[in-house]
């Protein structure tokens, strides 16, 4: 890897998030292989709508089930191929993670580092319409996609043409893929959509303004909290309707399954009083978008963005941080889908170069 800051979010952020709207629901597949950290060397997450339907590591080799219609006659045939379909993303990601070390010449180098991800999805629009994509990504940066509406298997760069030659090699397989994408993973978008009404569950954002004084200006921050799904738009505005200068934070999950995130714009010294900024809130919980005004009085203080637990380690250059988080799922309760926390918490990944 160059020197440099590279940061890498791993199972949720890496790759471009859920369209923001109500009018779209999507199954959503995360795969990850690494070598070198404190990490399972395999990982996989499925999630329906961002709640998450299943989740596997190779340390933990858990396969549970969610929502517990899973477990029903009409759910049982979908769980099992899920189940096969895991075992098979974990031989491919193992496969093109050595692919990719080899490419890159990384083969018993210091760079002992490496991580290789997949991120796949499948979206219903209300109108019928549907879109899918499959992506991978070697070392945080594009390495290979497939076009599946072509059957066709594009190298991001030229280290990923071994392995696009390798995946060519057995075109049953792209088609059957292409048609898992295409149908499968639609039909069975429809199946949860019906049978487990937990997935559409949505809770409304928290919008609060803080302000922070500095030398010659000021930071004001929009904090957004306690919103699910993960699919937000924050932006600020002046008077006049147009957009401020701000300063873009990621979506960041809370310990209770839902999230956060933020919007800072710095606001010049002379006369803070002669506009009135607003922060504009989005989400596909409300019916009308929140707008809060600052007021310029409002009494200094600052926003603290928050995760459960975790840890920070260091190791060839590179620090490590896990956060501990929580995810949702779903249970019966009184025949109404309701959410829960996850008895075994998920992580968030950061890793960035120290030297």
């Amino acid at each position: 890897m160059k020197k440099g800051e590279i940061l890498y979010i791993l199972v949720f952020f890496l790759y471009p998030v859920q369209l923001f709207g109500d009018d779209l629901h999507s199954i959503s597949g995360f795969f990850i292989g690494s070598e070198g950290l404190n990490l399972p060397n395999y990982m996989e997450k499925i999630a329906v709508n961002d709640v998450t339907i299943f989740y596997h590591d190779s340390r933990k080799n858990s396969l549970a089930p969610c929502p517990e219609w899973l477990n029903t006659s009409i759910g049982q045939k979908h769980w099992e191929d899920i189940r096969v379909i895991s075992q098979h993303n974990r031989q491919t990601m193992n496969t093109a993670l050595e692919s990719a070390i080899q490419q890159f010449n990384l083969t018993g180098s210091q760079a002992d580092i490496n991580i290789y991800q997949g991120y796949s999805r499948c979206d219903l629009y209300s109108n019928g319409t549907i879109h899918a994509f499959l992506n991978h990504a070697f070392n945080g940066k594009d390495f290979l996609s497939l076009d599946i509406d072509s059957r066709t298997y594009i190298a991001s760069v030229p280290q990923a043409l071994v392995y696009k030659r390798q995946r060519e090699q057995n075109p049953v397989l792209i088609a059957i893929t292409a048609a898992f994408y295409r149908k499968t993973c639609i039909d069975r978008l429809k199946l949860f959509l019906e049978h487990a009404p937990g997935v559409t569950i949505k809770k409304a954002p928290e919008v609060r303004l803080f302000q922070r004084r500095r030398a010659g200006s000021t930071l004001l921050t929009c904090h957004v909290t306690g919103f699910f799904p993960r699919s937000v738009q924050v932006k600020w505005i002046w008077e006049d309707l147009q957009p401020a200068d701000n300063e873009i934070n990621d979506v960041l999950p809370n310990g209770d399954g839902t999230y956060q995130t933020r919007r800072s714009v710095i606001i010049p010294k002379e006369n803070p009083g002669d506009h009135h900024y607003s922060c504009v809130v989005q989400h596909s919980s409300l019916k009308e978008n929140i707008t809060v005004t600052w007021d310029h009085v409002t009494s200094a203080t600052s926003a603290v963005l928050r995760m459960e637990g975790g840890y920070r380690e260091s190791k060839g250059g590179y620090e490590l941080t896990v956060s501990v988080i929580k995810d949702l799922t779903c249970t019966n309760d009184d025949s109404n889908m309701k959410r829960q926390v996850l008895d075994g918490p998920d992580r968030l990944y950061t890793l960035s170069r120290t030297d």
